[in-house]
């Protein structure tokens, strides 16, 4: 009885340490996320930034693995992962996949670090061609030691679109109208300052530009035909916007 007492002991104790190295914020509710929670949303094109804060004394990596995917195919998830300048972008989350935010290769969270708030994000954007609900994207996130590749932690948790459930953070997409009516050009209307970046299929960023509420256009004539990942932000609001360039 003992030695099982002690051992429940060590397991509880291993737990509080591993939440303890590290936490998660949502930014977006201001609490943190833990072994298990669910983020649901219920607006289209609703972005959800964490922070990471890296509480040990090492730094690390993570990886993130994609365990489920329920009413959809993937194909509405856009989200970036990594540590330091954005790390990767992807248009789709693929089930059964690990992402890494090592991919730019020694993109380490320093002890005392935290991520900041563009660097882990999800998106959920409705197409229309899945109509089941909710649409859940079951996620498991694992803390490494960039030392020795020891795990630190585990956080459990998953991404909920369900439109029922209430409103989280309203978007109303007249804020930001979009228009590739002009050969050459994309005009953004924004009553705020928008940063604005461009992506081709391939996730790489072709385009960076922050507009002014006074400008508008952004000249395409030097990009090829094709399709793109329009990513603007502004006023707070964010989405994912595919285009066609002819």
């Amino acid at each position: 009885m003992k030695k099982l007492l002690l051992f429940f002991v060590f397991l509880v104790g291993t737990a509080l340490n591993a939440q303890q190295s590290y936490t998660i914020l949502n930014e977006d509710t201001g609490n943190n996320l833990n072994d298990g929670d669910v983020i649901t949303v219920s607006n289209n094109h609703f972005t959800t930034n964490l922070i990471i804060t890296n509480n040990s004394s090492v730094p690390f990596k993570a990886t993130l693995e994609v365990l489920n995917i329920i009413n959809t195919d993937g194909s509405e998830m856009s989200f970036c992962f990594g540590f330091h300048g954005g790390g990767n972008c992807y248009f789709r989350m693929d089930n059964g996949q690990t992402y890494d935010s090592n991919a730019n290769n020694n993109q380490y969270l320093q002890p005392g670090e935290s991520t900041a708030s563009d660097w882990i994000d999800f998106t959920h954007t409705e197409n229309g061609n899945f109509t089941n609900y909710p649409k859940d994207y079951e996620l498991k996130l694992t803390i490494y030691n960039a030392n020795d590749n020891s795990i630190i932690g585990v956080t459990n948790f998953t991404y909920r679109y369900d439109p029922g459930a209430g409103a989280i953070n309203t978007f109303n997409k007249s804020d930001i109208v979009i228009s590739t009516a002009h050969r050459h050009t994309i005009i953004i209307d924004s009553k705020y300052v928008a940063h604005v970046n461009l992506f081709n299929l391939t996730g790489q960023k072709v385009k960076e530009v922050t507009l002014k509420p006074d400008q508008n256009h952004i000249y395409t004539g030097s990009l090829a035909s094709g399709i793109y990942i329009l990513h603007v932000k502004s006023g707070g609001k964010e989405l994912y916007k595919k285009i066609i360039l002819k």
